[in-house]
């Protein structure tokens, strides 16, 4: 089981009924096995004493496709604006705005005033990495029609966690800064 797996893809991937899953899936947690977390609807399972509540909290929010995209987006630059990201990513400005609000209160994001707009950026760019990297199998996308990603490149089957912007693949894309931040 992949850590922050909820009980319908648990039930899926061991073949079994919702009811048994859940059944052993609470089992599990009774016994300090594994440990729950709330994720609106759902309910995510990690291994018990294997993550901290902050791995936990980004693990939870990369298995929702925009927040991974939009995570995935600004790791490979420096900061971006939300105009700059939605129409990047292709998703409308109320649902990019619900889903940075859902990570900054994580502490994923973090946010500053760039004149009349808020430039965003990953708060922890190393764990982010560090994460995505762990956990790439388990974060699988299927490609979009027509194999595009929004961004213009072949979209992958995996989140890609390569170079960044610069190319250099040190978490820092600072000489693009302005440029990522001026459309």
């Amino acid at each position: 089981m992949n850590p922050g797996t909820h009980l319908r893809e648990v039930a899926r991937r061991v073949e079994a009924p919702l009811g048994t899953a859940l059944y052993h899936l609470d089992f599990l947690d009774d016994r300090g096995l594994l440990v729950a977390r709330r994720d609106g609807r759902y309910k995510r399972y990690f291994p018990a004493h294997s993550f901290g509540s902050d791995d936990k909290a980004l693990l939870t929010v990369l298995r929702h496709e925009v927040p991974r995209r939009i995570v995935v987006s600004l790791l490979g630059s420096s900061a971006a604006t939300q105009r700059r990201l939605s129409v990047c990513l292709g998703v409308s400005r109320s649902t990019l705005s619900f889903h940075i609000n859902r990570l900054l209160e994580e502490g994923i994001v973090g946010r500053e005033r760039d004149g009349p707009e808020y430039v965003y950026h990953l708060a922890d760019k190393a764990r982010v990495r560090d994460v995505l990297q762990r956990f790439a199998d388990s974060l699988v996308d299927a490609p979009p029609p027509g194999g595009q990603s929004p961004i213009g490149r072949a979209a992958p089957a995996r989140v890609n966690i390569g170079a960044d912007h610069d190319g250099n693949d040190d978490g820092n894309d600072d000489a693009n800064h302005h440029a990522a931040t001026s459309h």
